[in-house]
C-alpha cells in the first residue's frame, strides 16, 4: 500500500488490519494554474479533512477505474463533472471555464479517505495524482475530461519551440501573453438564426472570428462553447449544428481566432514581441 496520512494518532495501516467494518471516501483536489483549490468529495455530506473542506457538490464528479501501471507507460482517467450555470468557481459557471480552458493543466488529485464505522476518520492514501488534459466532450450540463499521470510530462518533446513558419504559441495561453478577457466580444443574436449560423451584432472586420470560439450566456443554448469556422458580414458558421435555434436577443460572448502566421500576430493582435514562429525558415524543398 501507498504511503498512508494518519489522522488524530491512528495508524491506518494497522487499522486495516483489523478492521471489521470499513467506510470509503474519495477527495478529489483539483488545483488550477491561478493557484485556486477546488476540493470536493464522493461522500454524501461535506467532509473536512485536515483542515481541509471538501464539498459533495454540485458539481459532481463521476471517473473511470483507477490504473495502476509500471515503468513510463502513462496512467490515465476519463473524469465526468456534472454542473449548471449556478455552480461557478470565482463567478463564472464551472462548464463556462472548462470551455474558456481556465482548467487547461490543472493539477488534479485523488485521496481515498478511510473511516470507521461511525464515521471516525482513521487516514488517507494518495490514489491517483497528474494534470488536466483534452476537453473530450462539453455540453451545457457536462464536460468529460482526460487526466493524465505525472509520467506524461515525461512524453512531451523538447524543445517547446519547434522552429516552423507558424506560432508554436496557443492563443491566449501563457506564452502567447495576452488575455482572453480582453478580446471578448458581448453580443446579442439577430432575427433570422438558424441552427448553422448566427446572426450578430458585431462590426468586426470580415475573417476576425474565423477558428474562433463563442460561448452563449443567454436562451436555449445558455452555456454552449461552439467553434467558429467562419465570420463573414456579421454572421457566424459553424461546422456543426447548434442544438437549438438562437432567439433574436440571445446573448453570448465571441473571441476572435489566430491562424499562428507573423501578419495576423502583428495587425490583428498587436502581439508580435511573443510570435514565436519562423516564417523565414526554407521549406525543406529549398533547404540546403
Amino acid at each position: 500500500m501507498k504511503t498512508p496520512t494518519n489522522i488524530g494518532g491512528n495508524d491506518l495501516a494497522l487499522w486495516l488490519q483489523t478492521a471489521t467494518e470499513i467506510r470509503m471516501a474519495d477527495l478529489y483536489t483539483i488545483t488550477l494554474k491561478n493557484g485556486t483549490a477546488l476540493r470536493y468529495t464522493t461522500w454524501d455530506t461535506n467532509l473536512v479533512v485536515l483542515g481541509n473542506k471538501f464539498l459533495t457538490g454540485p458539481p459532481n464528479i463521476a471517473r473511470s477505474a483507477i490504473e495502476e501501471k509500471l515503468g513510463m507507460d502513462v496512467a490515465t482517467l476519463e473524469v465526468t463533472i456534472e454542473a449548471s450555470l449556478t455552480d461557478t468557481v470565482n463567478g463564472v459557471p464551472i462548464l463556462q471555464a472548462i470551455g474558456q480552458g481556465l482548467w487547461d493543466g490543472a493539477s488534479f488529485r485523488i485521496d481515498r479517505l478511510f473511516m470507521d464505522s461511525n464515521s471516525n476518520q482513521i487516514g488517507t492514501v494518495v490514489r491517483f495524482s497528474g494534470f488536466i488534459g483534452p476537453v473530450d466532450e462539453l455540453t451545457r450540463t457536462s464536460a468529460k475530461l482526460t487526466v493524465n499521470a505525472g509520467t506524461a510530462y515525461l512524453n512531451m518533446q523538447l524543445p517547446a519551440i519547434i522552429l516552423q513558419p507558424g506560432c508554436t504559441n496557443t492563443l491566449f495561453d501563457a506564452r502567447c501573453g495576452l488575455f482572453k478577457a480582453s478580446f471578448a466580444n458581448n453580443l446579442v443574436a439577430q432575427s433570422g438564426c438558424t441552427r448553422n449560423k448566427i446572426i450578430t451584432t458585431s462590426t468586426q472586420p470580415d475573417a476576425y472570428f474565423d477558428n474562433g470560439q463563442l460561448i452563449f450566456t443567454g436562451g436555449p443554448n445558455a452555456g454552449l462553447v461552439k467553434a467558429i469556422r467562419l465570420y463573414k458580414a456579421g454572421v457566424m458558421l459553424f461546422n456543426s449544428p447548434l442544438p437549438f435555434v438562437p432567439n433574436a436577443g440571445d446573448t453570448f460572448t465571441a473571441y476572435p481566432g489566430c491562424d499562428k502566421t507573423q501578419n495576423t500576430c502583428a495587425t490583428k493582435f498587436n502581439n508580435l514581441p511573443n510570435f514565436e514562429g519562423f516564417p523565414y525558415v526554407p521549406v525543406p524543398e529549398t533547404a540546403i
